[in-house]
């Protein structure tokens, strides 16, 4: 017990050795905290206002980013907020550049100018709030459209994959799947609802889901590039009990049986073909669907982990006059419900559920996830779980928010800023524009390479719906800050050679037999899905979110970018395998820093060095 208080003396023992008496020093205390006493009296004691209806405080926002000739509205707050007299000058330092009138901030030219409010308060004191305002021309830096999609890396894989196309017209022919013993879960006056909430959580409209779908979820986030349709056909009646399909190894099996039998089955039964969901002539099917009536192993308290949601292919020959299905997902009725009485309404027999439908209808997260896997994405949470390198919210992460601004852009559906010197670029909010930075130590044409990639994250959007609920109670909350969210992207490709994975990495997928190099699984002796080149690779991440603040495993405030922030990889270095230089050994060669920042927008100031 000695050992705090001579903790507790040692300030107090300084203070007795320096210049001034341990007296003076409770005098000097005292009298700071009299003298605020003071300034608090002269604020909120009416006989020491000379304007009682001036405002204590004025705020408006510490920067704006806007283009040439663009005009956005500075809000200005009063406290207190019933403020009678609201009489403020406002001033621009540099009028040339950004000017203000009625509430109106008007972009004239390239530059920065400081925007003042300034007011008198109660004390008839001169009270000001600064604004900076920064100003670009948008047509000095345009998009890139790369060369690849995840089109091309599914078209030249090592292994027989395909992927439901990434634009037009492709369709998916969704399945459920009844087994013998099904109507222990679901009751027979209840199967057809079911199905129909089958069909809300893949086709139905926001309304239907009371969120999204997985066809709006999708063409939302494509922008409309692509627009998809297919069919929920009838139960498909296995005449087996759900236990068949049940172990890993043999009712992964049967699992891959069915989903060549029940397609071929709906076929032969239905005035549609084989060919009208071959939407870009592979000669394979564009998505087969299984949605089965049995709840999911862990949900049952079972070890036999077939019954549960994943996505895999057959890998067999296709057929252009006939095609056949490869790219599959199998998936439990009970992602689409909360488990206990939302799932008892929907069932009349069982509470099973592992979904989340205390604010939506039907419950689509999981089936959207593995539809990322079936347009040909990764996971990108570490199957070790020994990390969370992608920081949890996106959505081929932990099944929340809207996809990764890196996802976005290698299905095609969003095109990146590169520049290659120095200048200051706005960004408009992910969500609605697609707008990204890429900064590389190279000449960039590919999503498949490695490279920095800032995307202006909102809690709108595809976000916004699991950034106001916290989905399941246990999924990471979406942030409400706004700001930069950066991503270190290593999506580089090794290629099969004959005798091994090569160790000399491209980012063409065209080159063929393909794979990707890295994942976000770490090393274990246990789980598998680490790089194909080995645990020396395995500390490499496919998609790492680089926190700006904090260690937390997750997305949150702390780890966004915000108004003057800043990034060099001296600063980072703790958050790169090879410290200040990329996974390829060289420098970055770019820093950059968060010029200006509102709700919508930001501007970026990229340096080259």
């Amino acid at each position: 017990m000695k050992k705090p208080l001579i903790k507790v003396l040692l300030p107090i023992t300084a203070l007795l050795l320096s210049s001034c008496s341990f007296t003076d020093w409770f005098k000097n205390i005292f009298s700071k905290n009299e003298q605020g006493q003071k300034e608090e009296e002269q604020k909120t004691d009416p006989k020491k206002q000379t304007y009682p209806g001036n405002p204590i405080e004025i705020d408006i926002p510490d920067s704006l980013p806007l283009t040439v000739g663009q005009t956005k509205a500075l809000s200005i707050s009063y406290n207190p907020q019933d403020t009678e007299n609201k009489v403020v000058e406002w001033v621009s330092s540099n009028p040339s550049v950004a000017t203000y009138s009625d509430g109106q901030v008007t972009a004239l030219s390239v530059g920065q100018s400081k925007i003042t409010a300034t007011a008198k308060n109660r004390l008839g004191e001169t009270i000001k709030s600064e604004c900076n305002v920064v100003v670009t021309d948008p047509s000095t830096i345009s998009k890139t459209t790369l060369k690849y999609t995840y089109d091309d890396y599914c078209a030249n894989s090592a292994y027989p994959f395909d992927n439901t196309p990434l634009v037009g017209n492709p369709k998916l022919l969704v399945i459920p799947v009844w087994f013998s013993d099904s109507d222990t879960f679901i009751s027979m006056s209840h199967r057809e609802l079911v199905r129909d909430d089958i069909r809300k959580s893949f086709f139905g409209t926001n309304e239907e889901a009371g969120w999204r779908s997985l066809k709006t979820y999708y063409e939302e986030e494509a922008q409309g590039m692509i627009d998809i349709g297919g069919t929920i056909t009838e139960w498909y009646e296995t005449g087996e009990s759900y236990e068949v399909y049940a172990s890993d190894s043999s009712g992964g099996h049967k699992t891959e049986t069915l989903v060549e039998t029940a397609s071929t089955y709906y076929f032969n039964n239905s005035s549609e073909t084989a060919q009208d969901y071959d939407s870009n002539n592979d000669g394979y099917l564009d998505g087969v669907i299984l949605v089965y009536a049995a709840p999911d192993y862990d949900s049952l308290g079972v070890s036999s982990n077939n019954l549960w949601a994943y996505t895999s292919w057959l890998m067999g020959l296709p057929d252009l006059s006939n095609p056949t299905p490869n790219v599959y997902f199998w998936g439990s009725y009970d992602f689409m419900y909360s488990s206990g009485i939302k799932a008892y309404e929907r069932t009349e027999l069982s509470m099973y559920g592992r979904g989340d439908t205390r604010h939506c209808v039907v419950d689509p997260h999981c089936f959207i996830h593995e539809m990322g896997h079936v347009f040909g994405l990764q996971d990108y949470y570490d199957y070790s779980g020994q990390h969370c390198p992608a920081g949890g919210f996106c959505m081929q992460d932990m099944n929340v928010g809207g996809h990764d601004a890196y996802s976005v852009m290698a299905f095609g559906w969003a095109k990146p800023y590169i520049p290659t010197e120095t200048s200051t670029i706005i960004i408009n909010d992910f969500q609605s524009s697609h707008d990204m930075i890429l900064l590389a130590n190279h000449e960039v044409d590919s999503p498949f390479d490695e490279y920095m990639l800032l995307e202006f994250y909102s809690p709108t959007g595809l976000n916004k719906f699991d950034s106001d609920y916290h989905y399941n109670d246990r999924y990471p909350l979406g942030p409400k800050q706004v700001g930069i969210r950066l991503w270190h992207v290593d999506a580089r490709l090794t290629y099969w050679t004959g005798a091994g994975w090569s160790k000399t990495l491209v980012s063409n997928p065209t080159r063929g037999d393909v794979y990707h190099a890295m994942s976000n699984t770490y090393y274990s002796d246990w789980a598998s899905g680490y790089s194909p080149l080995g645990k020396n690779y395995a500390d490499f991440n496919t998609l790492q979110l680089i926190r700006c603040e904090g260690k937390s495993p997750y997305f949150s405030n702390n780890a966004i970018f915000g108004y003057g922030s800043s990034f060099t990889m001296n600063d980072y270095a703790d958050q790169f395998v090879k410290a200040q230089r990329m996974n390829d050994g060289k420098s970055l060669g770019w820093t950059f820093s968060v010029s200006a920042l509102d709700e919508t927008s930001a501007a970026i100031t990229v340096t080259k060095l």
